[in-house]
């Protein structure tokens, strides 16, 4: 995925929780993969580890 980059938008040595990485907003990762283009280290937690695999 290709996200634009702003210089104004950074989260350099900021920790993120992306909650629901299973399914809904946070399946694919999307999300986290934008947080962590933007210089945050990213937990991906769900209800179901399964899923995440």
């Amino acid at each position: 995925m290709n996200i634009p980059r702003t210089s104004s938008f950074r989260l350099d040595g900021e920790r993120v929780l992306a909650a629901g990485g299973s399914s809904g907003i946070g399946f694919g990762c999307a999300s986290a993969s934008a947080l962590a283009q933007a210089g945050a280290h990213v937990v991906i937690g769900a209800r179901t580890a399964v899923k995440l695999y």
